[in-house]
């Protein structure tokens, strides 16, 4: 397989985790969409991960009102969980042959109502984000063309029912964060769309204040797509913070230490924005949540929590996800964090060891095991200094961060040009969050300039940061052309992540740089 087609690969999966992680919540309502006090149990049990109590409500409903739409669309929700979090292939093979019954089931609804298009969309979508798990591209851009259609269709005939809202912004956030050279994928499903566009039909939702009842349910749900989003594509990402601080005031089980789902969504934005210690205390709430479909995912957060702040009791939370993870995402990724405590610690051999380990494990398509590969591919040791900087700027322990650059000798640390490539990317990160905006560009540009040829990420990410740097200031016509520098550089690790990233900026900022 070629690398451009990997990256293709890599691409896909990673634009559609970030997208599969909005599909969470689901309500019908109106005759065949009777969404009654059964049924809103029913909801919140599936959006807990408590699928047999969710199937048992399912199967009481089923025999009070055979007419109602609604159990259908529970469990293709639940099969969707299922698949996404699970990742198995077994229960792919298993659960596929569902969707064309349920589809047909659900076009025999009541046609003149707004759930009847709402409700088949979010079953397209939802299969076509399983199917991308599997490696079927192209089904799933199909299905993602239909549900768009869907949506679309519905929108234009009940512009009042905001919901509607939402299905449209997750597909127009999609299109509008593929880069220009991976058009085809948009171009195959039909679908044309900004990442603003896409935010602002999801705020419709999210900043609802009417008294519709249906909307203020579905409020949750648009609040997390938001934080969601703003976390991972937005230019500042502690814009999510506030998004987030909604959730203290939900209820019942939309209170985000209820739901492992929603223990997911905040503790991977406290992460990213630099709150570990918060990131690792709402992650141990899940520790008294019982009967729940199992989320192993949470471990390798809980892991990378740790780590982070060089907490070495990270390894039994990486061998957990391991041993338990039926799926081929973040496998690798594991292993390598596993091989990094080992050194961390002086055991050289157990680094190497566990190194040759990771290979036989997942599938590395995501870019964090595509980055553990090539490092088990180079047989190159990290620097345990550099290696220490980095987790620690990770969890937001910058002042220790910058101590292990600073308090050890440069003679000792730097043993290569990728350790001065990423020594000099290093602090400009720290410098960068710390607000010391000249030092950052300073040593970007080292960065960049000592490693755009090389294989490693840093002078790719280094260029990313840059931009991101001259947006925040207003300098557009800079921040334009550091993005197109980070798009420019081909390396093999976290391009996928990089290239839609820098993409999304040059979205933002192209409507402030000056024609010419």
């Amino acid at each position: 397989m070629t690398r451009n087609c990997i990256n293709e690969k890599a691409l896909l999966v990673r634009i559609f985790l970030i997208a599969g992680a909005f599909l969470i919540f689901f309500p019908e309502l109106q005759a065949q969409y009777n969404f009654d006090e059964n049924n809103q149990h029913t909801y919140q049990a599936v959006l807990s991960l408590r699928f047999a109590e969710a199937n048992r409500l399912i199967g009481i409903e089923k025999k009070s009102d055979p007419a109602n739409l609604l159990p259908l669309c529970f469990e293709n929700y639940i099969d969707f969980l299922t698949l996404f979090i699970g990742e198995n292939p077994k229960d792919y093979d298993l659960l596929k042959g569902r969707k064309s019954e349920r589809i047909e089931k659900l076009e025999k609804g009541n046609q003149d109502s707004p759930w009847y298009n709402f409700c088949l969309a979010e079953v397209y979508l939802q299969w076509a984000f399983a199917r991308l798990k599997f490696g079927d591209y192209t089904a799933a851009a199909f299905e993602i063309r239909k549900a768009h259609q869907l949506f679309t269709l519905n929108d234009a005939r009940y512009p009042s029912f905001l919901i509607n809202k939402m299905g449209l912004g997750v597909v127009h956030v999609m299109a509008g964060i593929v880069p220009d050279n991976y058009k085809w994928i948009t171009n195959l499903m039909g679908v044309d769309g900004t990442m603003d566009g896409g935010l602002n039909e999801i705020r419709l939702v999210a900043e609802y204040a009417g008294t519709d009842n249906i909307t203020l349910l579905y409020k949750p749900e648009a609040l997390f797509y938001l934080a969601f989003l703003t976390a991972n594509l937005q230019k500042n990402k502690k814009d999510a913070l506030p998004v987030l601080a909604c959730f203290t005031g939900q209820k019942g089980d939309f209170q985000p230490s209820k739901s492992p789902l929603l223990i997911f969504a905040t503790a991977s934005i406290l992460m990213k924005t630099g709150h570990n210690d918060d990131a690792l205390a709402q992650l141990q709430e899940r520790s008294s949540l019982t009967q729940r479909y199992p989320f192993f995912y949470l471990d390798f957060l809980e892991g990378m929590a740790r780590l982070n702040k060089l907490d070495y009791t990270a390894s039994l939370f990486f061998e957990k996800f391991i041993t338990s993870f039926k799926g081929q995402n973040y496998l690798r990724s594991a292993c390598q964090k596993l091989a990094w405590i080992a050194l961390l610690r002086g055991d050289t051999a157990g680094y190497h060891q566990t190194m040759k380990l990771l290979q036989t494990k997942g599938a590395g398509v995501v870019d964090e095991d595509k980055q553990a590969s090539a490092e088990a591919d180079g047989g190159v040791m990290p620097n345990a200094v550099l290696l220490r900087a980095r987790l620690l700027f990770d969890g937001g322990y910058f002042s220790q961060g910058l101590g292990e650059l600073l308090n050890n000798s440069l003679k000792t640390t730097i043993r290569s040009k990728r350790d001065l490539v990423e020594y000099n990317y290093r602090l400009g990160r720290i410098y960068h969050e710390t607000g010391n905006y000249p030092k950052a560009l300073e040593y970007y540009g080292k960065a960049i300039q000592q490693g755009r040829s090389e294989p490693y990420y840093f002078a790719a990410s280094a260029a990313y940061q840059t931009g991101l740097l001259y947006e925040n200031t207003g300098e557009w016509v800079k921040a334009d052309s550091a993005y197109h520098v980070c798009l420019s550089i081909n390396t093999p690790e976290y391009k996928a992540s990089l290239s839609q990233k820098a993409k999304a900026g040059l979205n933002r900022v192209k409507k402030m740089v000056p024609k010419t």
